[in-house]
């Protein structure tokens, strides 16, 4: 299916768990103006979509279809004229290339928290060892990955008037 292509700007927000992307997103909704703010993560209910387990790492084989349902989401708004600030989970290496996940122009930045910061907020979510595990490791991929980086140790109204 040939779409028009999707002209208006995309900022992508990357974090993996624990970087503070959900506590993000209200500030950032209320202080955006003429800028469509949205989290991957807010179709979900209790982790999953339709009744089929997304947020957690076994849902892994249903990531792309996700991703490719997002990707269409966004579009429409972009196609709309309308900017798009959109957070999401830490990408592949190969979703950063040119049109790989996004259609271009989209420009990436980094939610990032403290090593010892993310493993309090985990913990204090009850999640198993292995997810702390992988939320660990894709943190520490997305800095290798990502050189434009926020704190999201910061005081939420402050960082994001800094995002936006």
């Amino acid at each position: 299916m040939d779409r028009e292509p999707a002209d208006a700007p995309l900022w992508i927000l990357a974090g993996a768990p624990g970087a503070g992307k959900t506590t993000l997103l209200p500030y950032l909704v209320r202080r955006a103006t003429g800028l469509v703010v949205m989290d991957m993560d807010e179709l979900l209910e209790d982790g999953a979509l339709l009744g089929v387990p997304v947020a957690e790492p076994e849902a892994a084989p249903v990531w792309p279809a996700y991703d490719r349902m997002w990707r269409r989401i966004v579009d429409m708004v972009r196609r709309a004229g309308h900017p798009v600030l959109l957070l999401t989970p830490v990408p592949a290496p190969e979703d950063l290339t040119s049109d790989a996940r996004w259609t271009d122009p989209a420009h990436w930045a980094l939610l990032d928290c403290p090593d010892a910061v993310r493993l309090d907020r985990l913990t204090a979510r009850n999640w198993p060892q292995d997810w702390i595990d992988e939320a660990m490791a894709d943190a520490s991929q997305a800095r290798a990955l990502i050189p434009v980086v926020f704190d999201g140790g910061e005081a939420p109204s402050a960082l994001a008037e800094r995002v936006l």
